[in-house]
């Protein structure tokens, strides 16, 4: 799987040279996008940063994501977007937690009826962390897209990925997994002000069933302007994780995890292209397994860079 994982990778990239064959007439554009910033988190509880021994505690850190895309029209509605992601992570007392990801993507979109709009995304990934290779990723996203209002949008997502960890990491923790999910947004008329709703359930298939788990995701986020120039926000999120096999043989039966966090914030912007953001909240990850259980403040502050 892994020689699949970094052929693919090779594949996406290479797509990237063929933008100019894709123009047939229409002006495509650049577009870049850089958050940078300190944040104080829980750093496993993503997808992208899987661990076989999951979290134990909060952790401070560096986060550097940037996206680099070209933006191609094809006509009718229908648009190439050709994308490099690279995410650096550094934390400051867990080196062994500092790592790189690389994520080439390729988008295509398209409108399927009046008020209807299909979106298709393909993409591979490379993390490296401690000089050798974390993981690769395989990925690929469908959505449908319903506008029936213009101050209203209903999104339904489906996505397959696939891990390969390769034989570093612990045995049984390459996986398959699916994630369903719907997206309700309802904006203001000015579009400063708005809110979302979203509901989504993971299941994963790992060689050891200790690593295979079923997920459910629903968060809530309600954005407002302060003032003429910046905007704040509240955001809550409720996850449930079970896991299929034993944790361990100190400890033998499957692991169960209740995780909330709640966070609000602002973002100030200063120009068109520059501003500054910073939210504080509180994780709470209760779990029947000890030493997995962790709570504590959060935060993040830092700059976004994008034109």
């Amino acid at each position: 799987m892994k020689n699949t994982g970094l052929n693919w990778l090779g594949g996406v990239a290479a797509c990237l040279v063929m933008i100019p064959s894709l123009a047939h007439g229409q002006d495509g554009r650049f577009e870049y996008r850089s958050e940078n910033g300190v944040e104080r988190s829980d750093p496993f509880i993503d997808s992208d940063t899987i661990e076989p021994g999951g979290v134990s505690d909060l952790e401070t850190g560096i986060d550097s994501n940037t996206w680099l895309r070209w933006v191609q029209p094809t006509g009718q509605g229908r648009v190439w977007r050709f994308e490099q992601q690279v995410r650096l992570r550094a934390f400051d007392d867990r080196d062994d937690l500092n790592s790189v990801l690389l994520t080439p993507r390729i988008q295509y979109w398209t409108p399927v009826g009046e008020n209807w709009q299909a979106r298709f995304n393909g993409s591979a990934s490379w993390m490296q962390r401690d000089g050798d290779t974390h993981y690769t990723r395989l990925e690929g996203e469908g959505q449908l897209r319903y506008r029936g209002v213009a101050n209203r949008e209903t999104v339904i997502r489906l996505r397959h990925t696939n891990y390969d960890f390769g034989d570093q990491v612990v045995a049984g923790l390459d996986q398959s997994q699916w994630r369903a999910g719907i997206e309700q947004f309802w904006y203001s008329e000015d579009r400063r002000g708005g809110a979302r709703a979203d509901l989504y359930y993971k299941t994963a298939d790992a060689d050891a069933d200790r690593f295979s788990h079923d997920e459910w995701r629903a968060r809530a986020r309600a954005w407002t302007p302060l003032g003429m120039q910046a905007t704040g926000h509240v955001q809550l999120e409720l996850v449930e994780r079970d896991y299929d096999g034993a944790f361990s043989l100190a400890e033998p039966f499957a692991r169960s995890d209740s995780r909330w966090e709640a966070v609000a914030g602002a973002e100030r912007p200063f120009g068109d292209r520059f501003s500054l953001y910073g939210e504080a909240g509180y994780v709470d990850n209760d779990s029947n397994i000890a030493s997995r259980s962790y709570s504590g403040a959060i935060f993040r502050i830092g700059f976004r860079v994008q034109g």
